[in-house]
């Protein structure tokens, strides 16, 4: 899991050439005026966005990729994200949903938890878990994007 904040001039002095690229973009963009749903970023990535009312995480099934890389960045509100990094034992997920590139499990082994707060983004890399839209101090409504970003594009950004 990687973590930044584009609101830092620094930003991308860390990040795979890939995700500074991507994240780049993303700076250039209007986020908050940003129209719901699926959309290009630019040729082969997509990125979601969306709003929805933040919930408790007790209950919720943590979900893990393997043929993609997440980056979330949050636009709007304040949301926790519960998170592995530990190498998953795939015998408490439940079945891969290849067509979907998802798969689901109630417990985090090792779990982590990280604060977004607007212009903050967290990279998640395939087989980490991450349970996203948790509520912080009190429910909101958050506005965010998800950029699904190929696995074989990290090695040759």
């Amino acid at each position: 899991m990687l973590l930044g904040d584009l609101s830092r001039a620094d930003y991308a002095n860390s990040l795979p050439p890939v995700f500074a690229r991507l994240c780049a973009r993303l700076k250039t963009l209007d986020l908050p005026n940003l129209p719901l749903g699926w959309q290009d970023l630019e040729a082969g990535i997509r990125m979601n966005v969306m709003t929805f009312e933040t919930s408790a995480a007790e209950g919720k099934q943590a979900e893990m990729h393997r043929k993609f890389i997440d980056i979330q960045l949050l636009i709007e509100g304040e949301e926790m994200i519960e998170y592995g990094v530990s190498q998953p034992n795939l015998s408490l997920y439940d079945d891969y949903r290849e067509e979907d590139d998802y798969q689901l499990t109630s417990a985090i082994e090792n779990k982590n938890e990280v604060i977004l707060k607007p212009n903050m983004f967290a990279i998640f890399l395939p087989f980490e878990p991450h349970k996203p839209g948790n509520t912080v101090v009190t429910h909101q409504t958050i506005k965010k994007l998800v950029v699904k970003v190929p696995i074989e594009l990290l090695g040759g950004a």
